[in-house]
């Protein structure tokens, strides 16, 4: 019986490497790294014990300051559930590490890739640095900023100068929507309401419907509304136009007929058939 293949639970850099190394790898961050995991693989893990691992090797080993303050620290999420778990877990983790032993405090630092001095007493300064995070991280008064992409880029607009809002044509005043399908029915109602107001584009948006449907036309119109901001700057580049290739620049092969399925009922197409046929047969 053939034995199965086995696959590497964990690879660097397309090479497969051993859990502890992995890691070790990941979890320094001294390093620049992307992981790449299914879901629930816990990449959310990971990413708080890299923070834990600033803190942790930020601390000055004679007067226990951070030399990173946490509020320096920044981790972006997608969403709001996201940031609070990761919120919650990173603060659990460091009062858990102020009460936890020797024992436990070891197996967390080497879990996350510290390797512990074989020096009984630089070994246990290492762990009482683990077990002071929590007290250090409080007397800051300032927490990690855990945050959505929406909360950070909101704040980068409430700290942006006026000028700087006035040359992109951003707003001073806004509101975050939190669900966009009200905003997204006005934008169709505007936009067919256009469509009536401009014959030349009415006609344009009958002939999308005709060649391809109306259920294609709208998806992709609703792709196009979900990167508005990127298609109205690279419009304002004039580059949307010269971005979509000509289907005969793509397929020069094809350049000659009219339709790309004429190339199939061709003379040379035909002999093609015939040739494949015989060789079949």
């Amino acid at each position: 019986m053939a034995e199965p293949d086995v696959i590497a639970a964990y690879e660097h850099n397309g090479r497969p490497v051993r859990a502890a190394d992995f890691y070790a790898i990941a979890c320094d961050p001294r390093r620049q790294v992307a992981v790449e995991a299914c879901a629930g693989a816990g990449k959310t893990w990971m990413l708080v014990s890299r923070i834990v691992r600033i803190l942790f090797d930020g601390v000055d080993p004679k007067t226990g300051a951070l030399s990173v303050l946490p509020h320096e620290i920044l981790a972006i999420t997608f969403t709001k559930r996201a940031a609070s778990e990761m919120r919650e877990r990173l603060y659990r983790w460091l009062q858990d590490f102020a009460f936890a032993s020797d024992a436990v405090l070891q197996q967390e630092l080497t879990s996350r890739g510290v390797a512990v001095s074989a020096d009984p007493a630089i070994a246990q300064a290492m762990r009482s640095r683990l077990a002071g995070l929590y007290a250090s991280v409080l007397a800051c008064g300032r927490p990690v900023q855990i945050r959505t992409f929406h909360s950070w880029f909101a704040a980068l607009l409430r700290a942006a100068p006026f000028a700087v809002l006035q040359q992109l044509d951003l707003p001073l005043h806004y509101e975050l929507l939190e669900d966009d399908a009200p905003a997204r029915a006005l934008v169709w109602r505007r936009f067919y309401q256009a469509l009536l107001d401009q014959p030349e584009r009415r006609a344009d948006f009958e002939a999308v419907v005709a060649e391809h449907g109306r259920f294609q036309t709208e998806k992709a119109l609703g792709q196009a509304l979900d990167k508005r901001v990127e298609f109205v700057r690279a419009d304002a580049a004039g580059r949307v136009d010269a971005s979509v290739r000509h289907f005969h620049a793509v397929f020069p092969a094809l350049s000659a007929h009219e339709q790309p399925a004429h190339a199939l009922v061709s003379a040379s197409a035909s002999a093609r058939w015939l040739g494949w046929a015989d060789a079949l047969a």
